[in-house]
């Protein structure tokens, strides 16, 4: 397939087959792709378990920073996908974890601040690093102007800022301190710059970008983006996952994000490497209303979910 100046929408048993035949590596987003809120999608575990009767190799990345690779891998049992290891699962917050330790040099024992929910502490801590904040019970407190942990700990090497349904003023006012301190030279690390995500029950909910950029306007600071569409995360997943970067297809329900992220990437070569479902956070009325200059956001290929690719194949 050559790249189409408009999206392609994936119609028919032979286009499906045709894709199988061009990528020999998939990735996946997970929120409005493989799974809504506690519910899979249906189809998606069956085309995931054709992906591995067919000896494609495939991986999951994620920009929801509050939850870690290990409980991603219980949730991927319980809904019945098949040898899901943590190996191939890449949520934000174990990314912010890759890119301290790999791209800004932070040695391990370092302490960071953390502003999101147990997913960053528990990566950072599998990194060998110290959270702090977090989901300190102590920032559950009334907002108290003398209280210690406005006093900045000058151990602190890094701060990452995603998703927390814990955000108050508390924890507002102590991470504005670190990012403020040392005339704002602390790494600011930004877990993903997604607004919103598909919940249960229709509803669109508030994602970590929305967190991350808060901070960002707060402290006058710009951030290191770790999540999609970030070159930082894609390049080290191409490369612990030995993925042919021309080779590769990006699924995924967000334009700019996930289309984003395998188009800035050049994932599929020529042809294009980015597929959007319909299944999530962007409908056929987005899409057909969508600005086709920039380029970054038009995928190259379009379905109505993952399921569908299935039911064409079977067709």
């Amino acid at each position: 397939m050559t790249r189409q100046a408009a999206p392609q929408k994936v119609t028919s048993k032979e286009e499906v087959l045709q894709l199988l035949e061009q990528f020999d590596h998939f990735l996946f987003d997970c929120d409005g792709v493989i799974w809504l809120g506690p519910d899979k999608i249906p189809g998606a575990s069956e085309f995931v378990e054709l992906l591995k009767e067919k000896k494609k190799t495939y991986a999951f990345v994620t920009n929801n920073s509050s939850v870690s690779r290990d409980t991603y891998k219980k949730k991927f049992e319980k809904l019945g996908f098949p040898d899901v290891t943590k190996e191939i699962i890449f949520p934000s917050c174990y990314a912010a974890a890759l890119i301290l330790k790999r791209d800004l040099k932070i040695p391990e024992g370092s302490k960071v601040w953390v502003l999101g929910d147990e997913g960053i502490e528990h990566e950072l801590k599998e990194a060998g690093y110290v959270p702090l904040g977090g989901n300190d019970e102590a920032l559950d407190e009334e907002w108290d102007p003398a209280h210690r942990l406005l006093k900045v700990d000058e151990d602190v090497k890094a701060v990452v800022i995603g998703s927390t349904k814990k955000l108050n003023y508390m924890r507002v006012a102590t991470t504005l301190q670190y990012l403020l301190h040392k005339n704002r030279s602390i790494p600011f690390i930004g877990t993903n710059i997604d607004k919103t995500y598909p919940g249960p029950f229709g509803t669109t909910l508030p994602a970590g970008g929305s967190f991350v950029n808060y901070m960002s306007f707060t402290s006058s600071r710009d951030f290191i983006d770790v999540g999609k569409p970030s070159p930082l995360l894609l390049d080290n997943i191409l490369e612990y996952c030995s993925f042919d970067r021309k080779k590769t297809l990006m699924f995924g329900d967000t334009l700019y994000t996930d289309v984003k992220f395998g188009n800035d990437g050049k994932l599929g070569g020529d042809a294009g490497g980015s597929l959007l479902v319909l299944s999530g956070g962007t409908s056929q009325e987005e899409l057909d209303s969508l600005d086709m200059k920039d380029e970054s956001l038009v995928p190259s290929y379009y379905v109505e979910s993952v399921g569908r690719l299935l039911e064409l194949l079977r067709n």
